[in-house]
C-alpha cells in the first residue's frame, strides 16, 4: 500500500512550479473569501444549516459558497453578515 503524503507537502512541491505557483496565486482571492465565509460562520457558532435557515436558503448553497463553487453576490454577502452578527467590509488595497 502506497503510503499517503500531507496535502501540505503536495503543495510545496507544487509551488516549485512556476506556472503552478502562478495559478495557485491568481487564486488568493477567492480562498480568502472562502476563508472568511467559514470563519464568520463558525465564530457565531453556527452550522451550515442554522446559517442557511437564518439567511432563509437552503444548505447546499452554504455548502457551494464555502468550497468556492459558488461565488457569492454582495447582497448574499451583507445577508451572511447580518446572519452572523457581523458587517461586511469590502475594501481595495494597494498591490
Amino acid at each position: 500500500m502506497k503510503k499517503m503524503r500531507p496535502a501540505r507537502d503536495l503543495i510545496n512541491k507544487w509551488m516549485k512550479d512556476k506556472k503552478f505557483r502562478e495559478a495557485y496565486d491568481a487564486l488568493e482571492p477567492e480562498y480568502a473569501l472562502v476563508s472568511a465565509l467559514i470563519e464568520a460562520r463558525m465564530k457565531a457558532n453556527l452550522s451550515q444549516g442554522e446559517l442557511a435557515k437564518r439567511m432563509r436558503t437552503t444548505q447546499p448553497m452554504i455548502a457551494r459558497m464555502e468550497s468556492g463553487r459558488q461565488k457569492p453576490s454582495t447582497a448574499t454577502l451583507l445577508k451572511v453578515a447580518k446572519a452572523t452578527g457581523t458587517r461586511l467590509q469590502i475594501r481595495f488595497v494597494e498591490a
